[in-house]
């Protein structure tokens, strides 16, 4: 009987889904102690037989939404510890063996994402790694990414799970707020992590901040975090604001790169700003 389930869901993954499960084969982990569920939420290329190829359990979510994907994979999963990651994501090595060890002391644990390029990043890659995931610090304010989350049954029940009305993203953070009303906070697990590819190109990125700028905007409603982007949009078109909210120092810089990150942040906030009026206008609660 495993020890754990390792949770997948994925719509369209067929490119970047082979480069996780084979990252699945190289764990430390005895592949007894955990299994590999696949959520197919309704893919329209080979993402469900490539998983199959690997030897993971495919379950299908005919609904495109990632929090109900990643309810059915819960409710297919025969041991009661959830391991959470996304289909664009490598596993290192000692990830299971570390998040199993954290699992035994914590009820929810979340690890490292790090940010993945090419051997030359350009510039929206560049971009992507300064600021795109900032898990421990997260941590510290109460939740974490689903791309590296690990969760007991019985809490990820008393929760009842993943909240599926958040239609974008957000509903990681939805889901470890409920949990710490109920008195379970999210630990740091540092040797579990997992990498994630950084965008490599501008309407993806874009596509991406748009969502994000809808979500926060719905989490300010719902959970009283995030911000409404578009009550503050003049970090959009002035001032460096759009790329020091990222934490970026400009002496740390040369002057011309500061100006191409300084480009990306502004496009990267002014998406943002729509996808948050956006959410106003659909009255995202």
């Amino acid at each position: 009987m495993p020890a754990i389930s390792v949770i997948v869901p994925v719509r369209d993954g067929a490119g970047s889904l082979p480069a996780l499960l084979e990252s699945f084969e190289r764990q430390t982990l005895p592949r007894g102690q955990f299994e590999t569920i696949v959520v197919d939420n309704a893919s329209r290329d080979d993402t469900g037989e490539i998983a199959r190829a690997w030897g993971a359990t495919v379950v299908h979510e005919p609904v495109p939404n990632r929090s109900g994907a990643r309810n059915r994979g819960a409710q297919a999963a025969r041991t009661d510890l959830f391991a959470f990651t996304d289909a664009d994501c490598v596993a290192t090595e000692s990830w299971l063996e570390a998040l199993l060890s954290c699992a035994r002391k914590e009820p929810i644990t979340a690890g490292e994402v790090a940010i993945a390029t090419n051997p030359e990043p350009n510039a929206v890659e560049r971009f992507e790694s300064l600021w795109r995931f900032g898990q421990e610090q997260w941590v510290s304010e109460g939740w974490a990414a689903t791309a590296n989350l690990c969760v007991r049954r019985s809490v990820f029940d008393a929760v009842h799970g993943f909240d599926t009305s958040w239609r974008h993203i957000g509903e990681d953070v939805d889901f470890c707020y409920r949990a710490a009303r109920l008195g379970y906070r999210v630990a740091w697990c540092p040797g579990a992590v997992v990498s994630h590819r950084a965008e490599d190109r501008l309407w993806p990125m874009l596509k991406r901040s748009f969502f994000h700028g809808y979500s926060v905007n719905q989490a300010h409603y719902r959970l009283g975090a995030g911000y409404r982007a578009w009550k503050r949009p003049w970090s959009a078109v002035s001032g460096n604001g759009a790329l020091t909210r990222t934490g970026a120092v400009p002496d740390s810089f040369p002057a011309e790169e500061w100006s191409r990150m300084l480009r990306l942040a502004r496009a990267s906030y002014g998406a943002r700003v729509l996808g948050s009026v956006w959410a106003e206008l659909r009255r995202a609660r």
